[in-house]
C-alpha cells in the first residue's frame, strides 16, 4: 500500500511538471505577460485535479466497472475538482480587490471544463502508463502461473515415487492379468507424453481436461486396487467450454491424498462439472476424514495456486470450500466460454 501510494506520487509530480509549463505557455501566448502568482496558480490548480482523478482512480474497480461510468466518474471528480480550485481563486482574488468581473457560477463552470481539459492530460500521462504496466503485470504473472502448473503436472507424472509405484503394480499385473497390465503400461506412456509435449496452451477444453484427468485417475485406481475409485458427472453440454489448463488436477490430487486414501475403507473422488447459466461449475468432492475448513482452506501451494489462477483468468471466478465429518468439498465457477 506504502509503495503504490509513492508510485502515485511520483506520477503525479511528473504529471504537474510536464502539464504546468504546456498550461503556462499556452496562457502566456493568450495574456502576453504572467506573473509569479499566475505560475503559482497555474501549478496549485494542475495539482489539485491530477490528485484527485488519481485517488478516484484507484478506488474505481475496473474489473466490474463499466467503462463509460469510469470515465463519467472521473471526468466529473475533474470537473468539481477544479471548480472548487477556480472558485478559491475568484473569492482570493476578491479579497485582496484584484477579481476579475466574473460570477461565482460563471467561474465554477468554466473551471469544470477547464478540468475535463486537464483531465485528457492526466489520462494520457498518469493513468494510461499505470494501466499498460498493470496489465504487462498481470500477463508476467499468468504466464509465471502457468509455467508452474506445467511444472506441476510433470512433477506429478514424472515423481519418482508415483512412477516407481505404479512400475511395481504393472511388474504385479503381468503375470495373473497381462491385459490390465498393457493398459496400464499404454495409460502411464500417455501421461509421460503429454507432461513432456505438451501443447503450451494456456486454456484448453473441458473434454481435453478430462481426459488427462481419465488416466491420471486410471494409474490412480489400479495402484490402489480396491482401496480407492473415481466417479465422474460431467454435462455434456460443457465438454467444448474452455478453462486454465490443469485447473482441476491440484484438486483431485489433494481429494486423493489428503481425503480418500485416509479412510479406514475404501474411499472416491467425484469430480463434477456443469453448466449454470452463463457460468461453468467445477467440483471434487471426497469421502475423507474433513478439515476446518475456516481454518484449514489456505493450506497446501495446489489450492493456493488454483485459487490465483482462477482470479486472473476470471475476476468473478470463486472458490468455495466446505468440509465436515466424512465430507470435503472444493467447488469452482468461472465464466463460461467456448473456443
Amino acid at each position: 500500500m506504502v509503495i503504490s501510494a509513492r508510485r502515485d506520487s511520483v506520477s503525479v509530480l511528473r504529471a504537474v511538471a510536464i502539464t504546468t509549463p504546456v498550461l503556462w505557455l499556452i496562457e502566456w501566448m493568450t495574456e502576453g505577460e504572467l506573473g509569479i502568482g499566475v505560475t503559482l496558480g497555474i501549478c496549485t490548480w494542475v495539482s489539485v485535479v491530477l490528485s484527485a482523478l488519481t485517488v478516484i482512480a484507484r478506488r474505481i474497480d475496473v474489473a466490474t466497472s463499466p467503462i463509460w461510468r469510469q470515465l463519467v466518474t472521473l471526468a466529473l471528480t475533474a470537473g468539481a475538482a477544479s471548480s472548487v480550485v477556480h472558485i478559491a481563486f475568484l473569492l482570493g482574488l476578491r479579497t485582496w480587490g484584484n477579481a476579475p468581473d466574473r460570477s461565482v457560477a460563471e467561474t465554477a463552470i468554466r473551471g469544470f471544463f477547464d478540468g475535463d481539459a486537464l483531465f485528457g492530460f492526466w489520462a494520457l500521462l498518469v493513468e494510461l502508463p499505470r494501466r499498460i504496466g498493470a496489465e504487462r503485470r498481470l500477463q508476467d504473472e499468468r504466464r509465471a502461473l502457468h509455467q508452474e502448473a506445467e511444472l506441476a503436472r510433470i512433477r506429478s507424472a514424472l515423481e519418482p515415487h508415483f512412477v516407481l509405484n505404479t512400475l511395481h503394480t504393472i511388474a504385479g499385473l503381468i503375470t495373473d492379468e497381462p491385459r490390465k497390465a498393457r493398459s496400464l503400461v499404454s495409460t502411464l506412456g500417455d501421461l509421460l507424453r503429454d507432461a513432456m509435449h505438451g501443447s503450451g496452451k494456456e486454456r484448453h477444453t473441458v473434454r481435453e481436461e478430462l481426459q488427462w484427468l481419465r488416466g491420471f485417475a486410471r494409474i490412480l485406481e489400479t495402484r490402489h486396487f480396491g482401496k480407492l475409485s473415481f466417479e465422474w458427472d460431467v454435462d455434456e453440454a460443457t465438454h467444448d467450454c474452455v478453462l486454465p489448463v490443469l485447473l482441476l488436477q491440484p484438486l483431485l490430487e489433494n481429494a486423493v491424498q489428503h481425503g480418500a486414501l485416509r479412510r479406514n475403507r475404501p474411499g472416491a473422488v467425484v469430480l463434477r462439472i456443469r453448466g449454470e447459466g452463463d457460468h461453468l461449475v467445477c467440483s471434487v468432492q471426497d469421502d475423507g476424514p474433513g478439515f476446518d475448513a475456516s481454518r484449514s482452506e489456505r493450506r497446501g501451494r495446489g489450492l493456493e495456486l488454483v485459487r490465483r489462477r482462477l482470479l486472473l483468468e476470471a475476476a468473478d471466478g470463486s472458490v468455495r470450500v466446505a468440509s465436515q465429518r466424512g465430507s470435503t468439498r472444493v467447488e469452482l465457477s468461472l465464466p463460461r466460454r467456448t473456443e
